[in-house]
């Protein structure tokens, strides 16, 4: 009987001092920008999560119409981040926003999207 006894308390410690474990998933990081127009007025965008909680997020939009600089915003952030900014433009020119940005200090490849001003 005290065989038992001593198999069930040995049980019941280990059960009680089991501790979980959960493997934690990295996230992607992953940045969207956007670039739509209200008549005259480009609006510009860019949503940017890092790839895990606590990361340091910079960015930077700029705009373009062809080779030539039209304006840039920039922000910095922990886990993710979203910002925007606006400027004038012309209707019937062709706009390119470049989204540069690192995550923890790493450069990551630039993401751009075109958008033509009606």
């Amino acid at each position: 009987m005290k065989r038992r006894n001593i198999a069930l308390v040995t049980l019941l410690v280990c059960i009680l001092f089991t501790v979980s474990v959960q493997a934690v998933e990295p996230r992607a990081v992953w940045v969207t920008p956007s670039l739509m127009f209200n008549g005259t007025t480009a609006q510009c965008s860019a949503l940017c999560n890092g790839g895990k909680s606590g990361d340091t997020i910079k960015a930077t939009l700029t705009l373009y119409q062809g080779t030539t600089y039209i304006d840039s915003w920039s922000d910095s952030g922990k886990d993710s981040l979203s910002f925007s900014g606006s400027c004038k433009v012309e209707r019937g020119k062709t706009y390119k926003l470049v989204l540069s940005y690192s995550v923890n200090g790493v450069e990551k490849p630039s993401v751009t999207v075109t958008n033509n001003c009606r």
